[in-house]
């Protein structure tokens, strides 16, 4: 089954709070992710504040975010994000 394509007008919107999180549990920062992913830093902060995405530029995060490993006890220093 192939996951239904988000609509090229409508974008992504993340989680502030969420992607703070996994930054956190990586000790990187949203300056350090841009450069890894090969996003502008200018589009992640837009990202960070509410601004819709592109589909690419949401996976690009997502795919960035899983190939950075967790960092050593950083799970048990960092509370939940609250949604």
């Amino acid at each position: 089954m192939e996951a239904a394509a988000i609509s090229p007008r409508a974008g992504v919107r993340l989680d502030r709070t969420k992607l703070d999180f996994e930054l956190a549990r990586r000790g990187i920062s949203a300056q350090e992710l841009s450069s890894v992913i090969g996003v502008h830093a200018v589009v992640l902060s837009r990202a960070r504040n509410g601004h819709a995405v592109r589909e690419a530029t949401f996976r690009k995060i997502a795919n960035g975010l899983l190939a950075i490993p967790v960092m050593d006890g950083a799970v048990e220093l960092l509370a939940e994000p609250v949604s």
